[in-house]
């Protein structure tokens, strides 16, 4: 079964010499707060290309663009009789 959805943003931030870098921030447990998950590691000359660019990187990010970036599921999680949810998957539990 597939996790939650990650909550990730995309934002570019501007460093003191000019050029552009893109920025993926990630938050959890639903809060309004961000951490950075990710930044360029090269700047870019305008906003336009660094924001090009991390949305490309952001794209990669899911295997499946229909359902997003996920948290892996827990596979350790057992069921009332001890036999874990890959195990019933399995076995037609």
């Amino acid at each position: 079964m597939a996790g939650q959805l990650i909550s990730i943003a995309l934002t570019v931030d501007q460093h003191d010499n000019g050029d552009y870098f893109w920025v993926l921030l990630e938050s959890f447990d639903n809060s309004m707060e961000f951490e950075s998950l990710m930044e360029a590691a090269k700047g870019f000359h305008t906003y336009g290309e660094a924001l090009q660019a991390g949305y490309a990187v952001l794209r990669g990010l899911p295997e499946d663009m229909n359902v997003g970036p996920r948290e892996e599921a827990d596979e350790s999680v057992f069921a009332e009789d001890g036999a874990s949810e890959l195990d019933c998957a399995r076995h037609d539990c």
